[in-house]
């Protein structure tokens, strides 16, 4: 008997009655204790299992009570004759398609919008937010207990749809003053997230089957929103001045909308130049097109000015400007919020009612308050002082320890930069990152398919870069990667830095400095030799 209870199962633990009990029905509803068939006494079963007789005693009127067995007087316990076997039945690992509609088939045909796959590739880069130790976690917990005793009758959701008039507020009042966006509160909607922003939007002007278009390379949540919407997508090239306008002009199919990061391209790190800005513009007015302008890494810049915001030289009601906190407040809130033309919004409050894409109040009231104190402008601030050198640092070594194998492009922003190898496979290049426990990610997921993408392409995190040990962290990670390839050939180069952009330079008066020390290297030698005779 005691071999039809997994004793395994319970190793470790107190063996009770209704773990025994439990192990009983199982067996018989799986055929092993068949119906009539005789249970040992309690005395037997105690003994088998090694337990007290009362547990078993216990076990043999829980199951009695439930109608798993009989007591037969004297002749002892019976499983009951009614007892029924239980044959498991394969579940189907499909769903059924007739059970789904058009619109959810498409999901399902559509390998578009696979978002946990283009996340695990961004995770190394802790999906571009500051480190934990960086994070206000505590700040934010406060203003949150601050309006916990908040009454619910306070807290309709029907009232403040477009979000809560104090947060409308100090938005305006911020993209006023740190990414010169003038706009009134009535023009700033809030959302749960840009996701269901981009949704949303994308629902209300396009309709299934039509065209917007995202950069190429870009940010992979454009085109699952453009897969949950069934939309086409034309994948636009990005240059040195950033989206191609003229890509734009030669498709050949009307594009409706246009998603676009010009303050800080994902992941290239362009900005587009004023020229292109008014070429775009131009564009979406003769073409009748809507541009979702994405600022997602506009809080961090360094050493150039922050170039104007498409939203702020749209005359024509053609640009909805969608920006958030995401990279300094995930996870703590997900917030994020949109300026859109005065027409637009009665249009977008009915929308975000009936699909109940509605945004929490408390981290609402919240992040307002954050605002309004300036806690929020003092702590981007803070970290910006202290990502800055973490930045430097990083480029520096990289490029003094690699020289000529790695090219790193003018970037402004944000808390990655992107990076090209030479001579490594990237397979080699992120096992030695991880080896050496620097934050590095590939791009290949920002690319369409069969778009074309130079080899050795990656991104590397530096937010995190601790600046006292990043010099042995990047030559660890250079060791690694020699040890399978040729060392790269030196460079006698310096590195320094100009207009906080570091450029490899041949210094005249490093040269000087060598040939000073091979001189004094010969005078010396003689003395070298006589202390080493005596």
């Amino acid at each position: 008997m005691s071999s039809l209870i997994n004793l395994q199962k319970f190793a470790g633990k107190k063996l009770g009655y209704l773990e025994i009990a439990e192990e009983l029905i199982e067996a018989i509803t799986s055929g092993r204790l068949p119906a009539n068939s005789n249970l040992p006494t309690s005395r037997a079963l105690a003994g088998s299992l090694n337990v007290s007789r009362d547990t078993i005693v216990r076990c043999y009127e829980h199951l009695k009570s439930l109608g798993w067995i009989e007591s037969h007087g004297k002749i002892g316990m019976y499983v009951t004759g009614t007892a029924k076997v239980f044959t498991p039945v394969e579940k189907p690992q499909a769903l059924n398609r007739d059970r789904l509609s058009n619109y959810g088939a498409s999901l399902l045909l559509n390998t578009g919008f696979d978002m946990g796959t283009r996340l695990a590739g961004y995770e190394p880069l802790l999906y571009g937010v500051v480190p934990q130790v960086n994070r206000p976690t505590g700040r934010w917990r406060k203003a949150l207990q601050n309006f916990s005793g908040v009454p619910a009758r306070d807290l309709g959701y029907v009232e403040h749809v477009l979000g809560r008039p104090e947060l409308r507020s100090a938005l305006a009042s911020y993209l006023c003053s740190n990414r010169g966006v003038v706009c009134s509160q009535d023009e700033v909607v809030v959302f749960s997230g840009s996701f269901n922003a981009m949704s949303l939007i994308g629902r209300l002007f396009l309709e299934p089957g039509e065209t917007m278009s995202i950069e190429n390379p870009g940010f992979g949540g454009a085109k699952s929103v453009a897969a949950y919407l069934g939309l086409n997508v034309v994948a636009v090239p990005v240059d040195a001045d950033g989206l191609s306008v003229e890509a734009l002009e030669r498709s050949d199919v009307p594009i409706k909308l246009v998603y676009v990061m010009p303050n800080q391209q994902e992941p290239t790190g362009v900005t587009m130049s004023l020229a292109r800005r008014k070429q775009l513009l131009t564009w979406a007015q003769e073409n009748k097109a809507l541009i979702i302008e994405d600022d997602h890494d506009g809080i961090f810049r360094y050493g150039k000015d922050t170039p104007s915001t498409l939203k702020s030289m749209d005359t024509q009601d053609n640009v909805i400007y969608l920006t958030s906190f995401w990279q300094i407040l995930y996870p703590l809130t997900t917030i994020c919020f949109a300026v859109v033309p005065p027409s637009m919004c009665k249009v977008l409050n009915s929308a975000k009612i009936h699909t109940a894409n509605l945004t929490e109040e408390q981290p609402q009231l919240a992040l307002s308050e954050l605002l309004q104190m300036g806690y929020l402008q003092r702590q981007i601030s803070k970290l910006h002082s202290q990502i800055a050198p973490r930045r430097r640092a990083l480029i520096y070594e990289l490029k003094r320890t690699f020289g000529s194998a790695v090219q790193i492009p003018s970037h402004s922003g944000g808390l990655k930069t992107m990076v090209h190898f030479s001579g490594y496979s990237e397979q080699q290049i992120l096992e030695s990152a991880r080896r050496a426990e620097l934050a590095v990610a590939s791009t290949e997921a920002f690319y369409s398919p069969n778009a074309e993408r130079a080899a050795g392409e990656m991104l590397i995190y530096f937010a995190d870069v601790d600046e006292t040990n990043v010099r042995k962290k990047v030559e660890y990670f250079a060791d690694c990667l020699r040890h399978r390839v040729l060392e790269c050939k030196p460079t006698n180069e310096l590195v320094i830095c100009r207009d906080n952009n570091f450029n490899l330079v041949t210094s005249k008066r490093v040269r000087m400095a060598r040939q000073v020390d091979a001189q004094a290297l010969t005078c010396l030698l003689p003395l070298f030799v006589f202390l080493a005779l005596f």
